[in-house]
């Protein structure tokens, strides 16, 4: 069954000297349930705000976006805060999008006020500990603020907050390109890990063609806008078929292996992965 379905869905905003900048254009996408779709593109292919207008924090000029068979569009703003703790996002900048005034049990807790989903405080701040000790974020990092914590950590928040409603469909927004290279592993695997123990559906947007090649199982690549190509990772992006995709390719950084919680525990040892991060 489709989670995502995007039908010709376009967005203008203004631009300089009253003229009018398409950052996409009639692009049309479907996710099924589970799977990993990865998009990619150069800086301004529209790739990000094609994440925003799926999730309706952006609103399209024309097309359609359904999700999990609600036309998302039909909904009224009341409506669409009730449905949206089904669907979360993780941003590319952790610090930037963490209130540095909060603690991190408050961060995290914030979703759940919103969808009203328990009673009690009680109940809320056990199952945001319960979120942050699955992302790997022990109980001593509770009372913390944004600033105490790493790149990393601050990331395994953001990672926290969008799973504590219970998600079925994230969007990770190039959640690993502001980390560094041993980081942006260990994020990999875990979000690799959760997608399998929870059964999630993951748009990864990127601009990094070996992590999409390895963590995705279909690839999208956009080009100013517009839809260049989809397919399977394996098709896309070793054999692409447009000139613009194997430019990206030719560009690509060789990968760098990472290891895998989900890997170590299937081995019974210390493995790698056959998931790889390209260099930063």
């Amino acid at each position: 069954m489709a989670v995502v379905e995007v039908n010709d869905v376009r967005k203008t905003f203004p631009g300089p000297q009253g003229q009018t900048v398409t950052a996409v254009d009639g692009v049309s996408l479907s996710v099924e349930a589970g799977e990993c779709l990865g998009v990619i593109g150069e800086s301004g292919s529209g790739k990000s705000t094609l994440g925003r207008l799926v999730l309706r924090l952006m609103e399209p000029d024309s097309g359609s976006i359904v999700l999990e068979g609600e036309d998302v569009l039909a909904l009224s703003r009341r409506e669409l805060r009730r449905r949206r703790r089904r669907w979360q996002i993780v941003f590319q900048e952790p610090f930037a999008s963490l209130n540095p005034r909060l603690t991190i049990r408050q961060i995290v807790e914030e979703p759940l006020i919103v969808s009203k989903m328990y009673k009690t405080r009680a109940e809320r701040w056990k199952k945001v500990a319960r979120t942050l000790e699955e992302v790997g974020l022990s109980g001593e990092f509770l009372d913390r603020r944004p600033a105490n914590l790493s790149g990393g950590q601050q990331q395994r928040v953001g990672i926290a907050r969008a799973l504590v409603t219970d998600p079925t469909l994230m969007v990770l927004d190039e959640p690993t390109s502001s980390l560094d290279l041993t980081i942006r592993a260990s994020i990999l695997a875990l979000l690799a890990d959760l997608r399998l123990s929870r059964g999630l559906t993951y748009i990864f947007i990127s601009h990094d063609i070996e992590t999409v090649r390895h963590f995705c199982s279909r690839v999208l690549v956009m080009r100013r806008g517009k839809f260049v190509e989809i397919g399977t990772s394996r098709q896309v992006l070793t054999e692409p078929r447009e000139p613009y995709t194997q430019a990206l390719m030719s560009a690509a950084m060789p990968p760098v292996p990472y290891e895998s919680a989900a890997a170590r525990r299937d081995s019974g040892r210390e493995a790698v992965s056959h998931i790889q991060v390209g260099n930063p």
